[in-house]
This record gives structure tokens, C-alpha cells and sequence, in this order.
């Protein structure tokens, strides 16, 4: 069996694109998103470009909850965001749940090179 090159983890000094999405929602709504992301479609795993994805809920904070992405570079990512793939996964959350989620910050990481693991 051969591993995915998508999932192997990058050389040192190669340079990855990192979104970090900060969610916020009301603390009680909180575990209906993280199951919303624990039976997400997956329709982003074979995208193109697509490294991987964590979902990050913070003890402190109930209703934090950081979506952190990871992309071979910003063009990828870009793609993915454009595509029929992203509509679709997001047409799959509940409208009143979806009504809910305040996109806090949205980050990108980019000119930043992986030196060590």
C-alpha cells in the first residue's frame, strides 16, 4: 500500500497555505456544529491541493471553535473556495444552525515555511 503524498507530511523549508477559520456561536449551539463537522460530506478530500483539516473547540470558550485547513499553496485554496464542492458541503448545514455561526477572524497563513516537526 502507498501512502497519499497529499497526507505526507512536507519536507523542511516547503511552504504550506493555512486557513484558520475562528467560529463563534451561543455555547448551547456549540455541540450541534461539531457534530455538523464530524459528518461533514468530505467532499474537500479529494480536492486538489487539500492537505487536511482540524476542527478545534476550545475548552475556555464554549462556543469558540477554530476550522483550521491546511493547502498545497493559496491557489488551491482558492479553487476549492470557488467550486461546486464548497457550495455543496455548505448546503448541507442546517439554515437555523447556519444562521447562528459568526465567522470571528479569518486568517490565512502563507509565506511561512515548515522548518521542523
Amino acid at each position: 500500500m502507498t501512502a497519499d503524498p497529499r497526507r505526507e507530511p512536507p519536507s523542511p523549508s516547503e511552504s504550506r497555505y493555512v486557513s484558520v477559520s475562528r467560529l463563534r456561536v451561543p455555547a448551547e449551539r456549540a455541540p450541534e456544529l461539531l457534530a455538523a463537522f464530524a459528518r461533514r460530506a468530505r467532499l474537500v478530500d479529494g480536492f486538489d491541493g487539500f492537505l487536511g483539516l482540524e476542527v478545534w473547540h476550545s475548552e475556555r470558550e464554549p462556543g469558540e471553535i477554530l476550522m483550521v485547513s491546511r493547502w498545497r499553496d493559496r491557489d488551491a485554496f482558492t479553487r476549492y473556495m470557488r467550486s461546486d464542492a464548497h457550495r455543496r458541503s455548505h448546503e448541507r448545514i442546517d439554515p437555523a444552525l447556519q444562521a447562528v455561526i459568526k465567522l470571528e477572524r479569518l486568517e490565512h497563513l502563507r509565506g511561512y515555511d515548515i522548518v521542523a516537526r
